[in-house]
């Protein structure tokens, strides 16, 4: 007797149902958020892998898709090579079949995807369903080896940060820049694990992994003309959106506190549930040694420029352990914290990873 369901890759005429898929299954948590993906769903996936690899599972009767999972490859920095590396995401069965047999036939097939490869994953602390699932043993699911963990500020736009006497000239980049900054991201960028590679001859000729940005969106920084660091923003809404879904009981109180400070000091106000918020994420960030002043004037002349923008918040992730978490704490913000794991069906991958070289990842591409 056939099976219930049945796997395939995923086609663009899934779009549609898997925008509403992935409205279906919210991040949950203190405030449940959903990472939207309209109007088309692989334009997100485009600019999280440079070669996607999306995988549905499908009811029979129905032909309606149940579930999904993507394990695309994109080029990230190993050990200080440029290598080509698993990213996996979307990990998603709709409500309606959420049943043994839909994980079973899904996690047969990622077995079968991934094969003796590794990839990379990022969950966020506070979903602990997924979390949980990670530690049950069945011989289908990869292993989750933990490697190392993540915190993101959405820093709030408020009002202008003053600016602080120093020596750096900082401006847009523009097109003649292309040069300078391909190697300036080449020696930086390697030292760092799990960063992903930018090639911004492509950016420049619109090659879909870099949807939405030019090269006026990078900040460039110099000392007696020197390029010490460097960032751009990205604004995302065109084809992926954040949800503010529900708010706990706790956080609703707390939501109509920071509300009230907001309208009477100035501040963020957080959105009701349902509504989505206006952002712009920090991506790209190579500063020189990791330097704390550098990142604090480059950040504050940022913000600056995205509060004049009228984004509502400014999305910037660093490793927890980084030591330039000390100027996000500075900001207003609201923190998510993630965990983010090698997986494997086979030999724990960690051994071969240097550990001269911390992790870097970029929120604007999980």
């Amino acid at each position: 007797m056939a099976s219930r369901f049945y796997t395939r890759p995923a086609q663009a005429s899934d779009s549609d149902e898997l925008i509403d898929l992935i409205a279906a299954t919210p991040q949950s948590g203190a405030i449940t958020i959903n990472f939207e993906r309209t109007p088309d769903f692989f334009m997100a996936t485009k600019i999280v892998t440079q070669t996607p690899d999306v995988w549905v599972a499908v009811e029979r009767d129905s032909e309606r898709v149940a579930a999904i999972f993507s394990i695309g490859h994109r080029d990230v920095y190993v050990n200080g090579e440029r290598q080509n590396v698993r990213y996996g995401n979307d990990l998603r069965i709709h409500p309606d079949f959420k049943s043994g047999r839909t994980l079973f036939n899904l996690l047969k097939c990622y077995r079968k995807v991934m094969g003796r490869d590794w990839m990379q994953t990022v969950i966020l602390s506070d979903n602990k369903a997924s979390l949980n699932s990670m530690g049950s043993g069945r011989s289908i699911t990869p292993t989750y080896y933990d490697f190392g963990e993540m915190t993101t500020h959405m820093l709030y736009l408020t009002k202008p940060r003053p600016s602080t006497g120093h020596q750096f000239h900082i401006r847009n980049a523009h097109h003649n820049d292309i040069e300078l900054m391909q190697t300036f991201f080449e020696e930086q960028a390697k030292t760092k694990q799990f960063y992903p590679y930018y090639d911004f001859m492509k950016l420049l000729h619109g090659d879909e992994y870099y949807r939405g940005l030019v090269i006026s969106n990078y900040y460039l920084m110099f000392e007696d003309n020197k390029l010490v660091a460097m960032a751009g923003i990205w604004d995302q809404s065109s084809f992926k959106q954040t949800r503010f879904v529900a708010y706990s009981k706790l956080m609703s109180v707390a939501r109509l506190f920071n509300n009230l400070y907001s309208k009477l000091f100035g501040g963020m106000m957080l959105p009701k549930a349902g509504d989505k918020l206006s952002y712009v994420s920090l991506h790209s960030l190579l500063v020189v040694n990791d330097d704390e002043q550098l990142f604090s004037v480059l950040l504050q002349h940022i913000y600056n420029d995205c509060l004049a923008q009228n984004y509502q918040a400014l999305v910037c992730g660093l490793p927890a352990l980084d030591k330039r978490q000390r100027i996000l704490e500075k900001y207003r913000s609201k923190v998510l914290r993630s965990k983010h794991f090698i997986a494997s069906y086979h030999d724990d991958p960690r051994g071969g990873f240097d550990t001269q070289y911390p992790l870097y990842l970029e929120p604007a591409r999980l």
